[in-house]
């Protein structure tokens, strides 16, 4: 499966021949920068394709301003060409366009660089910003109009694989005595809200999507929460000197820590308390609950 080529990179792909065929029709000097700007707009989103797209426009924009008062001062010069880079990356900061330094010091330099002799600077700078927003624009528009990414299906197999992981631990944390790793569950729901975020950032998201993201987010709180009582479980087992399972009859799941039998410690109590709440957690989330929870005993394992 991993040497499938994707549809981000068959995307990227068209967009970079359909940039080189209008900047023929166009007559474009230099179609390198617009198909550079198609190729780093092209992004997993329609939203990110925007934005990396917006972030490029705007430092080109500085970065053209920029270099035509440079330019036009001396060009080629290296010491202009420091003092204009610290101007680029003071404005940029200034506008808090941080995301936009790299590309208005490239853009600078290019006019500082590459100009010819009798060479315009004030149009050399504006081809670079049409070159880019040509490049931009076909990126965004490829993105929303061929194949748009799926991320409600990536969305769901992500959720999937979480709540299986997290079914299969849980499990084994309370039936061994809290000596089972789950660290792993981590990487799972950090999976799992990148792929929400990018959903959720989606500008042409449909409202009636707007219930289910509702409904996903407080899903993620309640992994949060149960992940953070299997982290106190793991931890505090640590210290507890014994080990014993009661089996407890499935029908009795809604009583199931008042089966439970408590030790005089407060390290037991604190033990059945964040049992009785990854169990609670479990049935919010529809999975199985197991039928017998193991007393916590002393483990050398981290």
């Amino acid at each position: 499966m991993k040497f499938l080529v994707g549809m981000r990179n068959l995307k990227t792909a068209l967009a970079v021949f359909i940039c080189i065929i209008i900047s023929q029709l166009l007559q474009l000097e230099y179609p390198f920068y617009a198909v550079i700007a198609t190729i780093i707009a092209m992004e997993n989103s329609v939203t990110n394709s925007y934005t990396v797209g917006k972030n490029r426009m705007m430092g080109t924009l500085v970065g053209a301003a920029i270099g035509f008062v440079f330019a036009w001062i001396d060009p080629h010069s290296a010491v202009y060409s420091a003092i204009g880079i610290v101007i680029v990356i003071y404005i940029c900061n200034l506008l808090k366009w941080n995301k936009s330094i790299s590309i208005a010091s490239i853009v600078f330099l290019a006019i500082m660089l590459n100009l010819r002799p009798g060479e315009s600077p004030f149009l050399y700078g504006m081809h670079r910003v049409a070159d880019t927003l040509i490049g931009i624009s076909v990126a965004v528009l490829v993105n929303y109009l061929v194949f748009p990414p799926d991320h409600e299906r990536s969305m769901e197999q992500m959720r999937s694989v979480l709540r299986k992981h997290l079914t299969k631990l849980a499990h084994e944390l309370l039936c061994e005595g809290g000596t089972i790793h789950i660290s792993p569950l981590k990487k799972d729901m950090a999976n799992l809200e990148k792929a929400y975020e990018t959903y959720a950032s989606e500008f042409h998201l449909k409202k009636n999507k707007q219930q289910m993201l509702e409904h996903l987010e407080q899903e993620i709180d309640v992994y949060h929460n149960t992940y953070s009582h299997m982290r106190m479980i793991r931890l505090l087992t640590d210290e507890l000197p014994t080990h014993h399972h009661w089996d407890l009859p499935e029908q009795h799941h809604s009583h199931l820590m008042a089966q439970l039998p408590l030790d005089t410690s407060s390290q037991q109590i604190i033990y059945n308390y964040h049992v009785s709440c990854i169990l609670q957690e479990m049935s919010t989330l529809g999975l199985l609950i197991p039928s017998h929870i193991a007393q916590p005993f002393s483990s050398s394992s981290t």
